[in-house]
C-alpha cells in the first residue's frame, strides 16, 4: 500500500509539474512559430537583399578604382611639376648669393624707379591725373 501511495504522490506532482510548465511551453512554442515565420521572410528577402549588396560593392570598388587612377594622375602630374621647378628654384639659389653679392639687387631697385618715375612723366604729359 505504500508503493501505491507514493506512485500516487508522484503522478500528482509530475502533473502539477506538467501544469506549472505548461504556460512555458506555450510561450516557446510561440516563440517557435514567430521565428520560423522571421526566417521565412529573411528567406524571401535575402536574396534581393544580396544582389542591392553585391551592386553597391561593386560600385564602391568601381569608385575607389576611378578615385585611385586619378590620384596616379595628379601624382605623376605633381611629379613632373617639381622636377620641372625644383630645377628653376636650384638654379635662383645658386643665383640669390651672387646677386646679393653684387649690384644686381640695386639694378632691379634702380629699373623699378625707372619705370615708375617714365609712367609718371607719360601721365602728367599726356594730362592724365
Amino acid at each position: 500500500m505504500s508503493l501505491e501511495i507514493f506512485l500516487l504522490i508522484v503522478a500528482i506532482v509530475f502533473i502539477l509539474l506538467l501544469l506549472a510548465c505548461l504556460p512555458v511551453i506555450w510561450q516557446v512554442w510561440k516563440t517557435i512559430k514567430s521565428a520560423s515565420v522571421a526566417l521565412e521572410t529573411i528567406n524571401k528577402n535575402l536574396p534581393v537583399i544580396l544582389k542591392n549588396v553585391e551592386e553597391i560593392t561593386g560600385n564602391i570598388h568601381n569608385s575607389t578604382a576611378t578615385v585611385n587612377d586619378e590620384i596616379q594622375t595628379l601624382g605623376a602630374a605633381l611629379n613632373r611639376f617639381y622636377s620641372a621647378t625644383s630645377g628653376i628654384i636650384g638654379d635662383v639659389r645658386s643665383l640669390s648669393p651672387q646677386a646679393v653679392k653684387g649690384s644686381f639687387v640695386q639694378l632691379i631697385s634702380n629699373g623699378l624707379a625707372i619705370v615708375k618715375g617714365v609712367r609718371v612723366f607719360l601721365d602728367v604729359f599726356l594730362g592724365k591725373k
